[in-house]
């Protein structure tokens, strides 16, 4: 009986998706993903960034981890180190499109 239950339970989370769309994301290496967190809020720290300003540190890197589960969704690895003017133009059309998303997501939260 314990080990239909742990099938059942086992069974059950794997039906589960930890992503609402239950697409994949793209991997990206963790130090890249902790210094895109880290760097991102320090930006927004240091700008000021207006929508943000009512907003705890925690908060704000949970909006920056948004913008990145965006990006993992959309760009490969090797297109996000591809240092070339479209990639990184639309690199950021991404992060300025989904910024003020992660942002309202956020402030719902509270």
């Amino acid at each position: 009986m314990r080990y239909l239950l742990i099938g059942i339970i086992l069974l059950w989370s794997s039906i589960l998706s930890a992503h609402p769309d239950g697409a994949t994301p793209y991997w990206y290496p963790s130090g890249y993903i902790y210094g895109f967190v880290r760097g991102c809020a320090d930006t927004i720290e240091e700008h000021q960034i207006p929508f943000t300003e009512n907003m705890w540190p925690d908060q704000v890197r949970e909006v920056c981890g948004c913008i990145l589960d965006s990006l993992r969704h959309s760009l490969t690895w090797q297109e996000v180190t591809d240092n070339s003017t479209n990639n990184q133009v639309g690199m950021q059309l991404i992060v300025n499109a989904t910024m003020p998303v992660c942002v309202d997501e956020q402030l719902r939260k509270q």
